[in-house]
């Protein structure tokens, strides 16, 4: 098995393992009998503006544009404006082309070798099983 497969094999493997895991999840404050009265209950929520403490998530393909990394996985993602990328990875630059799309939330890397990757837009940055992408 080459590195490229078995990178795609691993990133596979904890995609179902992280799927599983989160099925049986039950949020411990929801099952909270008490309700506050209208003395002790929280303000309306309110929709915050970013900040620089708090970046815009990405909503569209094009908030992509640039580069992003994780240095702990030692990889870095570069989206381009026509909706490509190149992946450099552990010291091997252009490990992976392809093209990229953002939908509901969801980035997705369709790989020229065939194998797709999907991760998360979260306030962390872009979570994927490989690690945590973030710009820079």
């Amino acid at each position: 098995m080459n590195r490229r497969t078995r990178v795609w094999a691993v990133a596979l493997t904890l995609t179902a393992g992280l799927v599983l895991s989160a099925c049986g999840e039950e949020d411990p404050e929801s099952e909270s009998s008490s309700t506050p009265s209208a003395s002790e209950s929280s303000p309306a929520p309110t929709t915050a503006s970013p900040t620089p403490e708090t970046p815009a998530l990405p909503q569209v393909a094009s908030d992509l544009v640039g580069t992003w990394r994780d240095d702990t996985a030692d990889w870095t993602a570069n989206f381009a404006a026509d909706g490509t990328f190149t992946w450099d990875y552990q010291g091997n630059t252009g490990f992976l082309t392809g093209t990229y799309t953002l939908e509901s939330g969801v980035v997705t890397f369709a790989g020229n070798d065939g194998n797709d990757l999907a991760g998360q837009v979260t306030p962390q940055g872009l979570v994927f099983t490989l690690g945590t992408l973030t710009p820079r």
